[in-house]
């Protein structure tokens, strides 16, 4: 069983490395500079129009957040659920991850990637509503498989081809639905919910599974109302919480934004000079980490986009522009400033590994900040762990010091162990972090029995020490327990459990639509029946492989996507200009509305808009 792991591992590494590598990260940025390009940098200039269609909308149109539709929900809550699936540990683990590995300069990057994929949202979400479709509940039913089918396909000699993608597309997000936006939250979940209340995972995986159920059971509808109370909650609830570590660190602004910009163009060698440049790991990590957080150019929102009541598809679009803005401007930005402007509290390393336990302890590994001085959470120059480890963070310790090699010297129970140094001159720049904390604890030596062994004095033998990175949440947590004490990790727990179930809620829509497109409205039943129980598996099972597994599907429905995003791109612009004319000129032209790419459909919705004037 363990080689068929292994063998599942390697190659979806492989597959993983590829889908996630260069090439598509070029790919995904090349289709929103190609989109901004040609809609004349419509997020820049036309940014008053869209906050005034958006964010401002929100209180001065009744129109926006409530639905006359029975069968559609309101822009608003198409905007929350698309959110919901977007807002979560991809703000907080996700950004941490960037500036852990690709230091301050990946933030830059990452706003590099949301400002021209907010031109790929707009896009998915204008396609979206054009080539959306009524299934036989009278429910819209819109996405990428539809604009690849009904866009693509109308074009000559591509039915097949395009019909081939549709279903490619599909497949990937049902799977996808399963990993990223299920069991990988809920474990999420139920982690944070036993290290910080105790609370079995077996009893929050219960606990959800039902809760999922009374909402995802009730449709589109019922989610919308859900993610339309759930989302600004949480959302305000985080950023308040930011934005009072913002403004008691303001002398910190120059710094924090001084190291993003100067780390984002930092040309520096690691790792004795052979290990590459810092500035590609900013650059990797701030794309990567940006899709990831707004999914621009996966085809996933606008699923739920295409649900919306609105008829204008740029309208729908603009709520694109403003939901990548909002999820990685923001949100992302404000959880690094957090990072970047908060400092350790850590002892140094000396005093640490002079009194090693077999509890975790946290130690800075600045080696290049004097005694005394205060030292940043996170640094602008990297670090390297001075403990030569293996793959897991171990490191085996003698009681004797070898001839041969560089060792340090540690204390642990009253006695002397000495650990091998990391070689220096061989380290690459997978060896280098930016954080300046990590913890530490000693593993117990034990006899064939399992009996822990002891010296003569009777105190404790360790054979080996464990280093962990501190990462993800943990390294947000311990940013906000700088402020907020101790009780910030039981916060963070909550609101990472409100994070993830959002995701959870908007990923059963994207997966119910799928199984739709594939096998009718009748089957999306099943589907959410195998969906809710896989709730409770995920919060039971250790998921690193069906984590990385459904990575891998998440990048893989960008390939089908990002293929009619380009060959659409002038349908984008024919309905984008036919609006400007008619809404955003000085002088509207009488020109008839690009609404639908169905005749059926355009009538409808003319005579409604006619109505409603």
């Amino acid at each position: 069983m363990d080689s068929f792991i292994n063998a599942v591992t390697a190659i979806n590494g492989k597959i993983n490395g590829l889908v996630w590598g260069i090439p598509m990260l070029v790919l995904i940025l090349s289709t929103g500079i190609l989109m901004t390009i040609r809609t004349g940098f419509f997020q820049v200039v036309k940014a008053k129009v869209i906050s005034n269609e958006t964010f401002f909308a929100i209180f001065k149109k009744k129109s926006v957040t409530k639905s006359k539709d029975k069968k559609a929900i309101s822009q608003f809550q198409a905007l929350s659920t698309a959110l919901a699936a977007t807002i979560g540990t991809g703000n907080i683990a996700g950004v941490a991850t960037a500036i852990t590995i690709g230091g301050p300069g990946a933030i830059f990057w990452m706003w590099i990637s949301a400002f021209f994929g907010m031109m790929t949202n707009y896009s998915e979400n204008v396609l979206g509503i054009f080539y959306r479709r009524k299934n036989d509940r009278d429910e819209w039913s819109g996405g990428a498989m539809y604009y690849l089918q009904y866009g693509l396909g109308n074009k000559k000699g591509m039915k097949s081809v395009a019909k081939v993608l549709a279903i490619l597309f599909s497949v990937f997000c049902i799977l996808a639905s399963f990993g990223i936006g299920n069991m990988t939250q809920v474990n999420s979940i139920a982690d944070a919910m036993h290290t910080n209340f105790g609370i079995a995972a077996i009893a929050t995986g219960i606990v959800l599974a039902v809760i999922a159920a009374l909402v995802v059971v009730g449709g589109i509808k019922r989610i919308g109302q859900v993610t339309e109370k759930l989302v600004p909650f949480m959302a305000l609830a985080y950023i308040a919480g930011a934005l009072i570590i913002f403004f008691a660190n303001y002398e910190q602004i120059p710094y924090v934004f001084g190291s993003i910009f100067k780390g984002a163009f930092h040309m520096a060698a690691v790792g004795g000079g052979v290990g590459g440049y810092v500035i590609k790991r900013a650059i990797t990590m701030g794309f990567k980490r940006g899709v990831f957080s707004n999914e621009a150019g996966l085809g996933s929102s606008v699923m739920v986009h295409s649900a919306s009541d609105v008829k204008e598809p740029v309208i729908q679009g603009m709520w694109g522009i403003f939901e990548v803005f909002f999820d990685t401007i923001i949100v992302c930005t404000l959880t690094a400033f957090v990072l970047l402007s908060s400092s350790s509290s850590a002892a140094p390393q000396s005093q640490v590994f002079g009194n090693l336990t077999t509890s975790d302890q946290v130690f800075s590994i600045a080696g290049h900040i004097e005694d005394g001085e205060e030292v940043p959470l996170i640094d602008e120059k990297y670090n390297l762990l001075a403990i030569d480890v293996d793959n897991n963070g171990n490191a085996k310790l003698f009681q004797e010091k070898p001839e041969e090699g560089e060792y340090i010297e540690l204390s642990a129970y009253g006695n002397r162990y000495y650990a091998k140094m990391v070689d220096v001159e061989n380290t690459t720049e997978e060896d280098y972090v930016y954080t300046n904390i990590m913890s530490i604890r000693a593993n117990a030596a034990k006899d064939s029995s399992g009996a822990v062994l002891k010296d003569e004095a009777g105190n404790m033998i360790v054979d080996s020490v464990t280093v962990s990175q501190i990462n993800g949440v943990s390294l947000v947590s311990y940013a906000f327990s700088r402020r907020f004490g101790a009780v910030a990790g039981k916060l963070l727990s909550v609101a990472i459990l409100l994070f993830a179930f959002s995701t959870v809620l908007g990923w059963s829509f994207y997966g119910t639509k799928a199984v739709e497109y594939l096998f009718g409205t009748k089957a999306t039943v099943a589907y959410k029946v195998v969906f809710v129980c896989f709730i409770v598996v995920g919060a039971t099972l250790n998921l690193s492989l069906a984590w990385s597994i459904a990575d891998t599907l998440n990048g893989l429905m960008a390939i089908p996507n990002l293929i009619a995003v380009l060959t659409l791109s002038g349908t984008v612009i024919k309905i984008t200009r036919n609006y400007t004319k008619r809404k955003l000129n000085k002088n509207p032209e009488r020109l008839k509305p690009m609404l639908s790419a169905f005749e059926d459909i355009q009538k409808v919705q003319e005579l409604e808009m006619e109505q409603e004037v």
